[in-house]
């Protein structure tokens, strides 16, 4: 992954300042709580998918920088209410948003990362794109709403965790891919829109993973929230279907029970003994096969090849 993004260096500068000159502020104090969050971000995943997918069909042009910083920002937007609804401490080792300032600013400053970023995006001469980028930033709001609406629901199948995981996190992986392809046509656009949607289901998958196995060091956020949250991530559900129906029983009991870090830490490490990670990140490994077959789309190169080694890195992460 090192690797990978060590070519995107150049490029992730300048969606970087893209994202610095958009969010600046006339305002001294707003600016100061801009310049105090740093480069509080995520992974750079999906501005790494719009520019290696441009650079795969053509010469990577500004649009596409523009782009890729739009949709970072609205995915830093989704990580600040995140943060905030789970009531989680750290990310990237610094105090959460809404821990530093309180929730009233957390809330407001997710809702700033947003509409800059569709400011960012509203004079395109592509003038599909910014309907589309709304449409899509409504189906993760559904998303992250559906998936609080089923908390603590035992009953929970694959099927609806996979309905929520397509919302909240490979819907915006999916516009990254197409928006790569921006000026492609239609069919290639399709199949950069499908790598995206495949890469965006194994990375929440993998990251529902880590909430488990993972070290909070490494994957650089406040752990285990899914279980102290009640929600049902794979690694769960999948725990929960490999019980006897007795067992299946007591473990639901306790996963509704669970209140205190004691109880959070005991049932971490039941997941961990059940086997249940290995299966769901063998499920993960699935939607990187799906990937990697819509790549036949593209035309071949260095670039597309690196898509396929991204794809490949999602599966393979520790943080």
């Amino acid at each position: 992954m090192i690797a990978i993004f060590a070519g995107l260096a150049p490029r992730f500068a300048q969606v970087e300042a893209i994202m610095t000159r958009a969010l600046a502020s006339e305002e001294p104090r707003v600016q100061a709580l801009i310049d105090q969050l740093g480069s509080f971000h995520g992974k750079m995943l999906r501005p790494a998918l719009v520019l290696l997918v441009a650079e795969a069909l053509g010469p990577v042009s500004a649009d596409h920088v523009r782009l890729g910083a739009a949709l970072e920002m609205i995915h830093t937007a989704t990580l600040i209410h995140d943060d905030m609804i789970d009531e989680a401490a750290t990310r990237r080792g610094q105090p959460t948003a809404h821990v530093e300032h309180g929730t009233s600013i957390a809330v407001l400053l997710g809702d700033y990362f947003y509409t800059h970023a569709f400011a960012l995006v509203a004079d395109l001469e592509q003038r599909w794109v910014f309907p589309r980028l709304t449409r899509t930033t409504n189906v993760i709001c559904r998303g992250e709403l559906h998936q609080m609406c089923a908390r603590r629901d035992l009953a929970l199948t694959e099927a609806e965790y996979d309905r929520i995981i397509h919302a909240k996190t490979a819907a915006l992986c999916e516009l990254a891919g197409e928006l790569g392809a921006l000026t492609a046509e239609a069919p290639v656009r399709a199949a950069a829109a499908a790598f995206g949607i495949s890469c965006g289901m194994a990375f929440q998958i993998v990251d529902d993973c880590l909430d488990f196995s993972g070290d909070a060091q490494k994957v650089g956020k406040t752990l285990a929230t899914d279980i102290e949250r009640g929600r049902l991530t794979l690694p769960l559900i999948r725990m929960l279907a490999k019980a006897s129906p007795a067992r299946r029983d007591a473990l639901g009991r306790q996963l509704l029970d669970t209140r205190t870090p004691e109880d959070v830490a005991r049932l971490r490490q039941i997941v961990l003994d059940s086997g249940a990670i290995p299966d769901a990140i063998a499920t993960a490994r699935v939607h990187v096969a799906d990937a990697h077959r819509h790549l036949a789309g593209l035309p071949a190169g260095p670039a597309r090849d690196r898509l396929g080694d991204l794809a490949d890195f999602i599966v393979s992460r520790d943080f």
